[in-house]
């Protein structure tokens, strides 16, 4: 008994499941899409292989989109319908599409069903196609495509899916056009090292003169004098005046001894009053440091009010000219 039940619901299955298609024109242009619905039916609780259909493509129909728009359940017979949209790469004629396959399991036992094939008249979008054109005179002319060298877009851009073939074009093309861009950018690098012309980095170093000027600001600040603190003045105010030397005239300043580091002013200043004044100040911080000597308080102001004058003068001279 159960051995007929079985046949009886073998029977009824391969009665019932069938797989069609249909299509919303076939006539169509090369490039443009072509729509295919298709309608299965299959057992409840079967397990389905719908892989044929959800992505079947070849070389004249490659599949852009797969679609479930319904399923329902008529007495225990699944009925799905797909929409199916292709890209066509089909040369112009006539040609078949399909047939697509699916197939399900039931029990121990696997049921294949195959579709029919449709007819699908491909053809040329740049020999068929015809524009208006208005001439110089202003007269309206119908011309094809093909006459015009030119191919219009078949669907609005903003709504265009793209085939996997179409992604895999498009992929090539903007690797190449890298590629080139890249090739040229380094033959045109190449080019300039070839011809010594090498990028310059440049660095902005700040002046000397607006070093010392911030330097003697703080200075100023830290109250040295009013506390009694002549030593300790004296020793920045003379570091401050070698460092700005330093850097103003690229000699080591803060390292030589104050003979040497006269000779060097001597050298490259050529005002009388500073070349004076700056001994001064460096003989005079020299006693201090050393507890040589110990000057009046004014005298050590002074010493302040002459590095501003000296920096702000030595800022622009050198041996005598302007800089």
């Amino acid at each position: 008994m159960k051995r007929v039940t079985f046949l009886i619901f073998v029977i009824f299955t391969l009665a019932s499941a069938e797989i069609k298609i249909f299509t919303n024109k076939t006539e169509l242009y090369t490039g443009e899409r072509l729509r295919i619905t298709v309608e299965i039916d299959y057992p409840e609780g079967a397990v389905v292989d719908l892989s044929r259909i959800q992505s079947t493509q070849n070389e004249d129909f490659d599949l852009v989109e797969s679609v479930v728009k319904s399923q329902g359940n008529d007495a225990g017979l699944i009925k799905e319908v797909f929409q199916n949209d292709y890209a066509v790469f089909a040369k112009e004629g006539e040609h078949y599409f399909g047939p697509l396959e699916y197939s399900f399991v039931k029990g121990d036992d696997v049921f294949e069903f195959k579709s029919d094939s449709i007819r699908v008249n491909v053809k040329s979008i740049i020999k068929e196609a015809k524009v208006t054109v208005v001439d110089s005179l202003g007269n309206q002319k119908q011309m094809s495509l093909d006459s015009l060298g030119m191919v219009l877009p078949i669907k609005d851009i903003a709504v265009y899916k793209m085939s996997v073939r179409e992604k895999w074009y498009l992929g090539i093309f903007i690797a190449l056009v890298l590629l080139l861009i890249l090739t040229i950018w380094f033959m045109a690098k190449r080019k300039r090292k070839k011809n010594g012309i090498d990028e310059v980095v440049v660095e902005k170093k700040i002046p000397a003169h607006v070093i010392a000027f911030q330097l003697l600001d703080l200075l100023k600040e830290k109250n040295y004098l009013t506390r009694g603190e002549f030593k300790e003045f004296a020793a920045e105010l003379s570091l401050i005046f070698r460092n700005f030397l330093e850097d103003r005239f690229d000699f080591p300043g803060a390292e030589l001894p104050t003979e040497e580091l006269k000779t060097e002013i001597r050298s490259r200043v050529t005002d009388a009053e500073t070349i004076e004044n700056s001994d001064k100040l460096l003989e005079v911080t020299d006693f201090v440091k050393y507890a040589k000597f110990i000057p009046l308080e004014g005298e050590l102001k002074s010493f302040l009010d002459f590095a501003y004058k000296a920096v702000d003068k030595l800022k622009e001279e050198t041996n005598g000219k302007k800089k």
